[in-house]
């Protein structure tokens, strides 16, 4: 484990997550694998609803 950033693909400087506090991640983590991150609150809908950047809307689920 070591302590990363999380930044998004939109090349937006609001698009990063745990940018003052590292989140820890396995240090094996390749390009592709995915990664499962609770509590993000609006986070990715907000910057998707709208096709931000032209990145398509994601399709959202409410539990």
């Amino acid at each position: 484990m070591a302590p990363c950033i999380l930044a998004g693909p939109t090349c937006d400087s609001a698009d990063v997550l745990y940018e003052k506090t590292p989140y820890p991640l396995p240090v094996t983590l390749e390009i592709g694998d995915k990664v499962l991150i609770e509590g993000t609150g609006a986070y990715t809908s907000t910057y998707s609803s709208v096709a931000f950047n032209g990145i398509p809307p994601l399709k959202t689920y409410h539990i």
